[in-house]
């Protein structure tokens, strides 16, 4: 979260705080608070040199200069110094402490402004969730310890202004307790409060066959982002305030409600004994009260929610049943299910999960990811002019792993950008040479949705051409519809830079989704590929026949390239010959090859000067 403030402020030097600095300036805010009605301005600075610089305020108006000087390390010259750089922000007093310092050289202060200002009540509200966020309980305890000490030895040192600064222990130990359980944005638990409040519930409704159970209610919402970037965050807050005062008011049947990330929820029930449709008729009511609207502004917004409900006899510990929900809810947005439950099965299919993610992540780390490529075929010559790469995996006890099961795991997982950026890096290393004696020759890459909607994916891309010096036209991107749904102005972006280059784009999987036809006149595509459900009962389908052949005719008029994929009989090629296709692959021309086999049959297609060794 501070990365992130300090990114989007470009007043800021990008440092990184520490633990210890980042609980040191949430007791300094929490000091200032016990002492004054009103909130507070706050930031830090660096000691560099004979320099202090700020480095961070969160505050609209920005002093400048941004660092002074000061004549010594001494604490009267620093507040000296950090008085002078603060001075054109109108403060009644402000109060100081060091960060990382040893007792003779200070690397950095924390300063806090008492002022009045709703925007900074605003912004200090969300900082106390930010930072409590970070701590454990057990952090917190040694935070309170370490304030109550620093406060009387300070008090002994005649550093605080005992008349401007009050301290109650009490009321920090509350006020800390507090934010530590709770979304300060919405008052609800978050996700310490509620695992505490679970623990609680666990030991009072204890586990006997036929008698009553505990339930984690996880939901999401599935325009929850688009939601908040209508009505900001702000809104999104009070409208999640308005569907747990809903939810209350009709039904007494939940316990806790927590938030557990900006669009998620958690809801705890107890699920009364030999009660079946206790549980989908509550979820019922929950989706229902999403559904039914909220005012925001004289204007109504909707909430379109999934939920995954998972069961205490599956478990009885508390982040393991949260993790269960969740799990659940994922389910629901593959299946496109209201409601899915957590079942043994499921208990089992993620340990299993569990264990591949982590050879998964080993896999990548260590470099041991494999690409094949297949060939793509000039219909008419039957050369090779291009291959697609895929992702292989071998490992030792799992066996073999296709690409499409790979792909599907990276994304699941979070590994999708790392495990992208291996394929490419290492493609088109293998490319620059081929070109070499292949001079046309396309490397086709297939890119996820969360590579081409990153702001920095072109840079990338042009990084690593200019890297391994291979030729913008030798390289092909596939991207299928779904990349592009989820983010088409960022994509959008990243398509037309490359595009300027000379990358080609192809669009993949054509004909399965409703707005292919839209894209392929918004987008530069240079190629379109049917999709090989197509393909797979072309001979005995007339249907299959008339959408093959409009699909065709519209890419002969838009002039695109038609590659069809799935090719894997002499009729299937015989039949696309026919309709004058442009490109073919398949396992009727060649099936995926590692990469020295691979080789050794291009050499075929593209004979080799006797000097030339591929490596």
């Amino acid at each position: 979260m501070w990365s992130t403030l300090m990114k989007k402020d470009k007043r800021s030097v990008l440092r990184k705080l520490t633990s210890s600095e980042r609980q040191r300036i949430f007791d300094l805010v929490e000091m200032s608070e016990s002492s004054s009605n009103v909130k507070s301005v706050w930031g830090w600075c660096a000691i560099e040199g004979n320099q202090l610089e700020l480095l961070y305020i969160n505050s609209n108006t920005a002093p400048k200069p941004h660092s002074v000087s000061f004549n010594n390390l001494s604490e009267p010259a620093l507040k000296e110094a950090l008085a002078k750089l603060l001075t054109p922000i109108k403060a009644a007093y402000f109060r100081c402490l060091y960060l990382s310092s040893t007792s003779k050289h200070p690397t950095g202060l924390a300063f806090v402004l008492s002022v009045s200002s709703s925007k900074c009540e605003q912004q200090l509200n969300r900082l106390s969730y930010e930072i409590s966020s970070w701590m454990t309980r057990k952090e917190m305890a040694k935070s309170i310890k370490r304030v109550r000490q620093q406060y009387q030895q300070k008090l002994l040192n005649n550093q605080i202004d005992i008349d401007s600064l009050t301290y109650n222990n009490h009321q920090l130990e509350k006020r800390m307790l507090y934010h530590l359980s709770h979304d300060s944005a919405t008052g609800m638990l978050n996700r310490n409060g509620l695992e505490s409040a679970l623990i609680t519930s666990l030991n009072s409704v204890p586990i006997v066959n036929g008698d009553a159970f505990i339930s984690v209610i996880f939901v999401q919402f599935t325009n929850g982002e688009r939601v908040q970037a209508r009505i900001g965050c702000d809104g999104l807050d009070d409208l999640l305030k308005d569907f747990e005062k809903k939810v209350t008011d009709v039904t007494e049947q939940i316990q806790h409600i927590a938030r557990i990330s900006t669009t998620e929820l958690a809801l705890t029930t107890v699920v009364p004994a030999m009660n079946e449709q206790y549980l989908p008729t509550l979820c019922k009511k929950i989706a229902t009260i999403a559904k039914q609207g909220f005012i925001f502004e004289d204007s109504e917004v909707h909430l379109h929610s999934y939920m995954g409900v998972a069961n205490s006899f599956h478990t009885q510990n508390e982040s393991q049943l949260i993790n269960n929900a969740f799990h659940a809810a994922l389910a629901c947005k593959e299946s496109g299910e209201l409601i899915t439950f957590f079942t043994q099965a499921d208990q089992q299919d993620q340990k299993a999960f569990n264990q591949l993610e982590h050879y998964l992540l080993q896999a990548v780390r260590n470099d041991d990811l494999i690409l094949y490529f297949q060939p793509k075929v000039d219909i008419k010559t039957q050369k090779w002019i291009g291959a697609e790469v895929l992702l292989r995996w071998k490992h030792p006890v799992l066996g073999e792993m296709s690409n499409e099961a790979l792909i599907h795991m990276a994304e699941q997982n979070g590994l999708i950008i790392e495990v992208g950026y291996f394929v490419l890096s290492n493609a088109m290393d293998r490319a620059s040479e081929w070109i070499e004696f292949a001079p046309d020759f396309c490397l086709s890459i297939n890119v996820s949705a969360k590579q081409i909607c990153l702001p920095a994916f072109s840079n990338k891309v042009m990084a690593l051409l200019e890297q391994y010096e291979l030729p913008a036209h030798n390289l092909e991107l596939e991207l299928t519809e779904s990349c592009l749904v989820s983010n088409f102005d960022i994509a959008k972006a990243n398509i037309n830079a490359l595009e300027a280059l000379g990358v080609k784009f192809a669009l993949d999987d054509f004909g399965t989704g409703y707005a292919s036809f839209n894209y392929l006149k918004k987008l530069p595509f240079s190629a379109l590929k049917i999709d090989k459900e197509f393909l797979s009962n072309i001979i005995d389908n007339s249907q299959d026949k008339s959408i093959f052949r409009s699909i065709t005719n519209i890419a002969k008029k838009l002039n695109k390239q038609v590659v069809v994929e799935g090719v894997e009989t002499q009729a299937q090629h015989l039949f696309i010959t026919n309709e004058h296709c442009d490109v073919g692959q398949g396992f009727y021309y060649a099936k995926p090859m590692p990469r020295d086999i691979f080789e050794s049959e291009l050499q075929k297609q593209y004979p080799l000067p006797d000097k030339f060794i591929i490596r």
